[in-house]
């Protein structure tokens, strides 16, 4: 039974390590990509594309993914020559994480807010509030 090892939102990340599992002999799959392609917001609601693996290679896929993370297969393709080498003065050892400043959250949210209001697109004809007549 496959054994769901980490979710991506971008179901390309998500191909990519499934391609590395592939070529270190481990049978993975990823599944709800199909949905995260079309439409997006569903996707990211239901969590991103699963990457599973058997239950007996969970153990080193789990190691695989955390090389991954790490950026060690990336540090690889530098030493080979595949891949420029990063500029001197950024980070590489892989311990940061990556998020969105609470600052950028709150103006999103805000916007989505203030954005997302449904608004009159018309002033319909009624009675006035102060006379008791029809408005114009």
């Amino acid at each position: 039974m496959p054994v769901t090892i980490e979710r991506f939102l971008d179901p390309w990340e998500a191909h990519v390590v499934k391609a590395r599992l592939v070529a270190e002999g481990i049978d993975a799959r990823v599944s709800n990509d199909q949905l995260s392609m079309v439409d997006w917001p569903m996707a990211f609601a239901l969590g991103g594309s699963a990457l599973q693996v058997p239950d007996a290679d969970v153990a080193q896929a789990r190691d695989i993914l955390a090389a991954y993370h790490r950026g060690d297969f990336e540090r690889e393709l530098v030493e080979e020559g595949y891949l420029p080498p990063p500029a001197p003065d950024v980070c590489t050892c892989g311990a940061h994480a990556y998020g969105i400043p609470w600052r950028e959250r709150v103006l999103v949210v805000v916007l989505f807010l203030i954005g997302g209001a449904t608004y009159p697109t018309r002033a319909e004809p009624g009675p006035c509030t102060t006379c008791g007549r029809m408005r114009a």
